[in-house]
């Protein structure tokens, strides 16, 4: 059975490419840890070793949060966040998640650059580490989240960041006698397995931003897929998550704006 090609564009608006993978966490991932990994990145500096994210959690619809409680008593959790010389990418570490973003340089970022160099970052830090990171014997993955961070730059067909119901489906329309300064959105969706068990979901977050470089207003769309791994391969889930914003973002952004980024397939 031939796979179903996935929606393309000429010229999509996706200016950097995040993805992560969450494991059973490291005994310890202090700052000599992070300075090991750091000597093992030629190429790499280090930009930041900011504290460390807390874990993602995706619940099953209907459970209530967890309540957690946690007394350290030693020195908290870091990041070790690393870049390279020419800016594209960039490393995040930290004692339970690492995470690799491919950001648009010359030319705009693309899965096929990402999924392999995860798997190179990986094993570098693994050999630093002298752990196996992601294994299934020793830190196996958890959880995998895929982020495309997208840009639509005001133009013809996006005069201002209030016009984004021209960008976003379920936005559509304007009220009629109410102006508009800012639109800003936020929805998800469950995943689910083949088996029709939870997955994880998939996120949409739409908002006005400005241009870092130029101060132009544009709007920023972020899809975020995230999946448990559930004793797979990382990497097919990571395939997985690349369908989900893929098919996502073509089922929830508008034909109009399909015409400005040359929608082909």
């Amino acid at each position: 059975m031939t796979p179903q090609k996935l929606p393309d564009y000429k010229s999509p608006p996706v200016v950097e490419i995040v993805a992560a993978i969450q494991f059973s966490p490291l005994p310890r991932f202090g700052m000599a840890e992070a300075i090991t990994v750091a000597r093992a990145f030629e190429g790499f500096t280090v930009v930041d070793v900011p504290p460390a994210f807390a874990p993602i959690i995706e619940l099953p619809p209907g459970e209530p949060p967890r309540q957690s409680f946690k007394l350290d008593f030693g020195s908290p959790p870091i990041r070790l966040v690393l870049e390279s010389s020419d800016h594209r990418w960039l490393v995040q570490l930290q004692q339970d998640r690492i995470a690799v973003h491919e950001r648009r340089v010359k030319n705009r970022p693309s899965f096929r650059h990402v999924r392999p160099r995860v798997k190179k970052i990986t094993a570098q830090a693994s050999e630093a580490l002298g752990r196996q990171l992601l294994s299934k014997e020793i830190h196996p993955p958890e959880l995998v989240e895929l982020i495309y961070v997208n840009r639509v730059p005001g133009d013809r067909a996006l005069k201002a960041p209030a016009e984004l119901h021209k960008v976003i489906k379920v936005l559509s329309g304007e009220p009629e006698g109410f102006e508009i300064e800012q639109i800003s959105v936020g929805f998800s969706s469950i995943l689910e397995t083949k088996g029709g068990d939870f997955a994880g979901r998939l996120h949409v977050q739409a908002e006005p931003s400005l241009n870092p470089e130029t101060g132009v207003p544009e709007a920023q769309i972020q899809v975020i897929s995230r999946r448990y791994v559930h004793q797979r391969a990382w990497a097919t889930v990571l395939g997985e998550c690349h369908t989900d914003i893929v098919e996502g973002f073509t089922a929830v952004t508008t034909s109009r704006m399909h015409e400005v980024w040359q929608r082909y397939q």
